[in-house]
């Protein structure tokens, strides 16, 4: 029997063997890439700490000032009257009484057979205009001609105009009446409408403020005391009077053209609702508002927990890392804020106040406490409330400035720097595996032509042995 003398075989796995040992190369990269990770995963804590950090400062502005309580309107009669006061209102009562509201002018044409009935003679002039102003405001000009000719076409452009009127058509049972709304109230923002019958620029000429054509919709008139029309161009009818309201406060007599008065009385608006002649007297009462205070502070306690909160995630745990683990800007944060709402101002600390810690760090307000303490000593809680906001707003606002910035930035240049040297391996390693799969391609070219001369030897030693068996 032969005997091989050389047992090599030509087929190597070369990807297999490659891909083992640039597993081994790729370590360096793989390290960088995870640092990568772990540096774009601090960046993005430091980005939803920055948030938290943006709303807490937001609420603490409105802990800081002198009007901390806020201020509150009171009224006797809500069916004459509402009122609402500003943090600027001062502290008092005021007895008025309503004659009536400001009201808005409407006006209404002559009755015709159809909204699509005619209304300006363009047998003469096929293009005519009318005037329309509010007031002293800047007046709209409308053209009439054949394509919009009716009662719903000059609608449609008066309203199309975008002025200080609403136009509508009614049908009354008598006829389609044009119907004029002024959309502001008061005597001075009564309705005018003039008529250019003959386009010559000229409005209210004499043949312009007949009850023909197009002037049947002219009114310009004159008024009483009450708003009332006693003269003048009224080929309209008023339906309603263009009035200010009439009001006394503490005695005193004041109009207003608007319902809506905000300049009577300092920081506080007024809301006429019903008028009576002066027959009624309402009490309207600004006073402080310790609920204002209260909803201040629960804006600040809900966002300083949330802070908390967020810091607490961010640590992370012995279990498990947070992403910004034993990292030197959160802790010093964590504890500013601890110190910050803990320490003594003048004598005094928040927790007197109802302002407490638990164990965990997290905030909250007792508000029976506040109260006491607030009819105790007003000027303490708030002189300390103040202190306390602005020494936090100075501390949040070097984190958001500095500490958080200095320290993205830090970590972007590392990022660079890392992406740089991937760069740089990720070449080195494409020619080390290229390096790698050419040398295992000649080997396995090698051993296939030692595998040739092998099998030529075997058959050379069967023939030598094949001989000596013939002897």
């Amino acid at each position: 029997m032969a005997v091989n003398p050389i047992n090599i075989s030509g087929s190597i796995d070369i990807n297999s063997i490659v891909d083992k040992l640039m597993q081994v190369e790729r370590q360096p990269l793989l390290r960088l890439q995870q640092k990568e990770v772990s540096y774009k995963a601090k960046i993005s804590a430091y980005g939803v700490l920055l948030s938290k950090l943006g709303e807490l400062k937001n609420t603490l502005a409105e802990l800081k000032g002198s009007n901390l309580m806020g201020m509150k309107a009171s009224v006797s009669n809500t069916d004459f009257l509402s009122a609402e006061a500003l943090d600027s209102a001062s502290e008092g009562t005021y007895h008025i009484q309503i004659k009536n509201v400001a009201t808005s002018q409407s006006i209404y044409s002559v009755a015709f057979s159809s909204e699509t009935e005619e209304v300006a003679d363009l047998s003469t002039f096929s293009s005519q205009r009318i005037q329309i102003q509010v007031g002293s405001n800047t007046p709209i000009t409308v053209t009439v001609d054949s394509t919009n000719n009716t009662l719903s076409g000059i609608r449609d452009a008066i309203n199309s105009a975008d002025s200080d009127v609403r136009a509508t058509v009614i049908n009354d049972g008598n006829g389609y009446r044009l119907v004029l709304s002024s959309k502001l109230t008061g005597a001075s923002n009564r309705i005018t409408v003039k008529v250019d019958e003959d386009n010559n620029g000229v409005f209210e000429e004499p043949s312009e403020t007949d009850l023909t054509g197009l002037s049947k919709l002219a009114f310009n008139p004159t008024y009483d005391s009450d708003g009332n029309v006693t003269g003048g161009i009224s080929n309209m009818i008023q339906s309603q009077a263009a009035v200010d309201a009439v009001l006394k406060i503490d005695g005193l007599e004041v109009t207003r053209p608007s319902n809506e008065i905000n300049d009577l009385i300092p920081g506080v608006n007024l809301e006429i609702k019903k008028g009576d002649g002066f027959s009624s007297t309402i009490v309207l009462t600004v006073t402080e508002d310790s609920e204002k205070l209260k909803t201040k502070l629960n804006s600040f306690v809900s966002a300083y927990n949330q802070l908390v909160n967020t810091i607490k995630d961010l640590k992370g745990s012995n279990e498990k890392k947070g992403a910004l683990s034993g990292d030197s800007v959160l802790m010093g944060l964590e504890n500013s804020l601890r110190s910050i709402t803990t320490t003594n101002y003048g004598g005094k600390t928040l927790n007197l106040f109802g302002l407490t810690h638990d164990k965990n760090g997290v905030l909250s307000l007792d508000t029976s406490r506040l109260d006491t303490s607030l009819d105790n000593s007003k000027t303490d809680v708030i002189a300390t409330i103040n202190q306390m906001a602005s020494s936090l707003e100075t501390a949040i606002s070097d984190y958001i400035n500095t500490a958080i910035p200095v320290r993205k930035n830090g970590l972007e240049q590392s990022i660079k720097w890392i992406q740089k040297k991937e760069d740089d391996l990720s070449r080195r390693l494409e020619l080390t595996e290229i390096a790698l799969r050419q040398k295992f391609i000649n080997l396995d070219k090698l051993l296939n032509q030692l595998e040739g001369v092998s099998n030529q030897l075997v058959q050379q030693m069967d023939k030598i042995s094949s001989l000596g068996g013939k002897k």
